[in-house]
């Protein structure tokens, strides 16, 4: 396994789509910190802050499994492209609206939710052509270069979103970010290659059961998606509320908040780069549980951070962490997924990390508007771990799964668990 982290760049159309994915992931990140900011200011609440970031995730969890099956039956390159587009269409509504003065939090969380499950569309199509764009031995790397992409968003976006919004107002500001949708399109169409699925046919039902029992009895990838749902649930909710964090412990606005996630980013952008490097001489079991002690660390640091700075520093050991997991797992995913079924098991797995993630939004913060954001960090900072043992304990063949070793018993496997 090449251990190099940038080594798929060399290949022209991973850095065609990846540098448009860049720019795009930037204006995501602009989008969640200006509107996020907007409504921590307007009603204080970290429920409400959270459903921007839950609206723009949650869509997973219903759009992708019909994304997954239009990976498996039509050309991959086709449905991203167009669900691109699709996305790009409603970013626009968003900043239509806001220019016309609108600020209820109801309203401009309906249109992110409709934008996002339009992207969620595209996204199974988008995970399903990675394996096709690089060899075996350089996936990991290649589901890293997402991680570094999504996170340069979240180092720059911040920043580019305070100064925009500073400069032109939330409208325009919001419009950049539906303008990367359209480049990141004509990127994907500019690879002029099939990306042809193999997939069976069948019905509607039938493809998704077929992809849940493919996800199901296939050890590692089952293995895999549970720790991602226990990390989105107890770990992963810190991000969406970053801005009321900032503020309720802080008395910070946006440019506290995008400081967050900036700090975030540049620890997730470390975090996937080596990663990369030490999974090329570490088991995979050993890397998710050392990844797993240093999230629940990191988050009770987090929790009680006394000033900006520290909690900063916290925040970059979290992106670390975070992004460590991601790409262990997800890479896991990808080595393991039926081939004929690829698309659908890729699309379950984000239609589970979607839904956790909002779980976990709902959870968090409540648990903060009850008590406080930090109490609610201090549960997820023990809850990740004890999650993760109690896990393990059920499923005691997890580390030959992860490993790449066969577990012959897949019925015993799947009732153990």
């Amino acid at each position: 396994m090449s251990n190099h982290p940038f080594r798929p760049l060399r290949h022209r159309s991973v850095r065609l789509i990846w540098s448009a994915a860049a720019i795009s992931d930037i204006g995501t990140w602009v989008q969640l910190i200006v509107v996020g900011s907007l409504i921590a200011a307007d009603t204080g609440s970290a429920v409400q802050t959270g459903l921007v970031a839950l609206a723009t995730f949650m869509p997973q969890g219903i759009a992708s499994p019909i994304g997954g099956i239009l990976a498996d039956r039509f050309d991959r390159r086709h449905v991203f492209a167009r669900a691109l587009l699709l996305q790009a269409c409603m970013t626009g509504c968003l900043a239509v609206a806001l220019g016309m003065g609108v600020r209820t939090p109801a309203v401009l969380t309906a249109i992110i939710l409709l934008g996002s499950a339009a992207g969620a569309l595209g996204q199974p199509s988008y995970a399903a052509m990675l394996p096709d764009l690089v060899p075996p031995d350089e996936m990991v790397a290649m589901v890293s270069l997402g991680v570094y992409s999504w996170n340069s968003g979240r180092v720059f976006g911040p920043l580019i979103g305070t100064v925009l919004y500073a400069a032109v107002g939330p409208a325009w500001t919001i419009g950049f970010n539906a303008v990367t949708f359209v480049g990141l399109s004509v990127a994907v169409w500019a690879v002029r290659r099939p990306f042809a699925p193999h997939g069976s046919e069948g019905t509607i039902g039938e493809r998704l059961v077929g992809g849940w029992r493919a996800l199901r009895t296939t050890p590692a990838c089952w293995f895999a998606v549970v720790a991602l749902v226990l990390f989105n649930v107890t770990v992963v909710p810190f991000m969406g509320l970053v801005p009321i964090y900032a503020k309720a412990e802080f008395d910070g606005g946006t440019g506290l908040a995008g400081l967050i996630s900036s700090a975030q980013g540049v620890g997730a952008i470390v975090g996937g780069i080596t990663i990369t490097m030490v999974a090329a001489r570490r088991r995979r079991s050993d890397l998710m549980v050392g990844v797993v002690v240093l999230l629940g660390v990191a988050l009770a640091f987090y929790a009680v951070a006394p000033t900006r700075a520290t909690v900063a520093i916290a925040a970059m050991v979290l992106g670390a962490g975070a992004s460590s997991v991601f790409v262990t797992a997800s890479a896991v995913v990808q080595r393991d997924a039926p081939l004929a079924s690829r698309g659908r098991v890729l699309a379950m797995m984000q239609a589970f990390m979607g839904m956790s993630y909002g779980v976990g939004l709902l959870f968090i913060g409540g648990i903060g508007d009850l008590t406080s954001l930090r109490v609610a960090f201090a549960v997820g900072a023990v809850g990740m771990p004890l999650g993760f043992f109690a896990l393990t304990r059920r499923a005691r063949w997890w580390r030959e799964a992860m490993d790449g070793a066969d577990v012959t018993d897949t019925r015993q496997v799947v009732t153990a668990s």
